[in-house]
């Protein structure tokens, strides 16, 4: 019988065993473990979780936190102000088509 379900992400349902068992399977980098198991890629974008995340790789490491790389960040291509977009128009959507 299995223990209690531990969330580590609660955007993308990351379970700390499925981030354990990533790490088993080779994915012994931050950057790695995020895109494989999707750990901090959800709504907060890492917020809630790339920090425990990233103590727990560095436990299965046995290292201090510090030594990890970081995660890529990606900024949109072009940033937009809230102005930009409220002023955008909104296409009306199509007429379902009859048969």
């Amino acid at each position: 019988m299995s223990g209690p379900k531990i969330i580590l992400c609660r955007c993308e349902d990351v379970t700390l065993e499925e981030f354990r068992a990533a790490y088993r399977e080779g994915f012994t980098e931050l950057e790695s473990l995020k895109r494989y198991t999707g750990v901090g890629t959800g709504f907060c974008q890492g917020k809630g979780c790339l920090s425990e995340a990233a103590a727990e790789l560095a436990a299965l490491r046995q290292i201090p936190p510090s030594e990890l790389r970081p995660t890529t960040i990606r900024p949109p291509s072009e940033p937009m102000t809230f102005g930009q977009l409220a002023s955008l128009e909104i296409p009306e959507p199509a007429a379902p088509e009859e048969s």
